[in-house]
Order: structure tokens, then sequence, then C-alpha cells
């Protein structure tokens, strides 16, 4: 039998989804509480959207996924600044850094959009060592 690349892809993705719900209901009480069609269904989204971003590391993915229950999906559009650096060249580390530090600077104050925005800007700034945009 041999595996043809779409058919590894899903099999790859499969296996993360599986990996991802498991970790999410760890950390997450209220996951945990979902329906298994509901966490894969979560899961599932939460994958899809983080690629549409060009986040394609387990990292980046789960990041992703967390914010997305923190903060709903759909997200980044709190930010005027995330958009874009999500669809820039730059590599992922920095992307899920930057992210990271929005969303930390978001979730302690909801009201303070500018403030989680600069968070960002000085994340970005602070990993240029990191690399450059491709």
């Amino acid at each position: 039998m041999q595996l043809n690349s779409l058919q590894l892809e899903k099999i790859s993705r499969d296996l993360y989804s599986g990996k991802l719900t498991k970790a999410l209901a760890r950390a997450l009480p209220d996951f945990a509480e979902l329906s298994a069609a509901a966490k894969a269904e979560f899961a599932a989204s939460c994958i899809d959207e983080a690629g549409l971003h060009g986040l394609k590391t387990e990292q980046g993915i789960a990041s992703y996924a967390l914010l997305a229950w923190f903060l709903q999906p759909g997200f980044d559009a709190l930010s005027k600044n995330l958009p874009l650096l999500l669809a820039s060249g730059y590599p992922e580390v920095r992307k899920v850094h930057a992210m990271n530090e929005w969303a930390h600077k978001l979730i302690m104050n909801r009201q303070d959009q500018s403030g989680a925005d600069e968070a960002l800007v000085l994340a970005f700034r602070s990993t240029s060592a990191w690399g450059a945009q491709r």
C-alpha cells in the first residue's frame, strides 16, 4: 500500500487534532466539559484558522487555539496590527511571540486594545534577531 501526500497530510492533521484536543481538555476545565464532537470541531477550526494565518507548527497552532478559546475565534480582528503581522512573511516564532504578548496584555485589560497593540509591536521589535521577512 502506498500513501500519497494528501493522505499523509490528513493522517498528520488527524493525529495533531487529537493531540491538541487532549491538551486543551487537560488545561481548560470548561473545554473538557464539551462533547467529543464539539472538542473535535473546535480543534479542527483552530487548525484551519491558524493555517490561514501561516501558523503551521504545533506551538503556533496551540497558541492560536488557546487565544481562540479565551478571546473567541476571529480574535485577530480585535487588533489593527495582529492581522498584518500574521499575514507577513516573518518567521512563525516571531509572530507567535508577538501574538502571545498582545493577548496577555489584552486578557489582563480588555479595555486597553491600544496597549495590547503596543505590546505586540514591542515584542515584535525585541525579536528582530529571530529572523527577517522572507
